[in-house]
């Protein structure tokens, strides 16, 4: 893939371990190639090693914060409301962003479990999200007052330029299942910059009530329907008019949901949920990993153009 964009590229994380090891995602001069083949706008990652005598930037750290509630909203499914610091709330609020979760008593980083943010409330800085226990990370996430939190990332949502880009257009939203908990960063993103936005939920899926019931605030046209059997509903609303299609689901589930706007139109954009493996968020550990056209991409920190995605990573 050409012109692979790093999330971090240019942040305060960046340069990072991946720019001194000679693995750098998004300057070529730092992954080995003789010439600069970058597309970035602003600070060139090679010069700021470079006149930083090859130190890298402070990687993040885990921050020690209070759980303030627990509820079992479904079997086995949790909504944690924790208390969070001031700055990293409003580093969370975007759409993508996720953080590293670990009970307080695990030293080991090998504990962390990836969770995508739900809500930021930026009055009482609380964080809020849905945990499905599965295994020992997770279980252990709710035999506690206090968790570590290492944020933030961003790198939940693959074409995430186009929620940057899109100013008073029409978006519609499909949905289902856990990856609902996406929405609320999403949605506030796409209003704050006038954008009309509908969400049309697939009602085969796990339904998170604390999420409908946020975009509801928010005086969103919601529907509920098996997209299965109702695939021409969806058609339909493309063919008024729609500039872009967030899907939030699992892989097979955003790949109907591609198919389906490419058989009314494949210009329109499309963003979705990234549901790869991720461990350790930097990009170092290999967990996240994929092969598109022979290249191994480190999806915790790249961009990929969803259909580039979902057609070459889902053969």
């Amino acid at each position: 893939m050409d012109n692979k964009v790093c999330v971090d590229a240019g942040s305060e994380y960046c340069p990072c371990h991946l720019a001194k090891s000679g693995d750098c995602i998004s300057c070529s001069l730092l992954s080995g190639k003789d010439l600069c083949e970058c597309n970035l706008k602003g600070t060139c990652i090679y010069q700021k090693l470079k006149k930083n005598n090859e130190k890298i930037s402070e990687p993040r750290e885990g921050i020690s914060c209070k759980v303030l509630k627990k509820k079992e909203i479904q079997t086995n499914i949790y909504l944690l409301s924790i208390s969070i610091p001031k700055c990293l709330a409003y580093e969370l609020i975007h759409p993508g962003s996720y953080i590293l979760l670990k009970d307080k008593n695990r030293k080991d980083d090998m504990f962390n479990s990836p969770i995508s943010v739900m809500n930021i409330d930026l009055k009482s800085y609380t964080l809020d999200i849905v945990v499905e226990i599965l295994g020992p990370k997770t279980k252990d996430l709710l035999n506690s007052d206090t968790v570590f939190i290492k944020g933030p990332y961003t790198n939940g949502i693959f074409g995430i330029k186009y929620f940057k880009k899109l100013k008073s257009k029409k978006v519609l939203i499909l949905a289902k299942g856990l990856s609902s908990v996406t929405l609320i960063n999403a949605v506030n993103n796409l209003l704050k910059n006038n954008n009309e936005v509908k969400v049309f939920f697939d009602n085969t899926g796990k339904k998170i009530e604390e999420v409908e019931r946020k975009l509801k605030e928010l005086n969103l046209e919601l529907k509920h329907f098996d997209f299965k059997n109702n695939e021409n509903l969806i058609k339909e609303e493309l063919k008024k008019g729609v500039d872009m299609v967030f899907s939030a689901g699992s892989n097979r589930f955003n790949k109907n949901s591609m198919n389906i706007v490419d058989s009314v139109d494949d210009k329109i954009s499309l963003a979705i949920t990234n549901n790869n493996l991720i461990c350790c968020g930097e990009g170092v550990c290999g967990a996240c990993i994929i092969n598109i056209k022979g290249e191994k991409i480190k999806t915790c920190k790249t961009q990929i153009e969803p259909r580039v995605y979902l057609k070459e990573a889902l053969k």
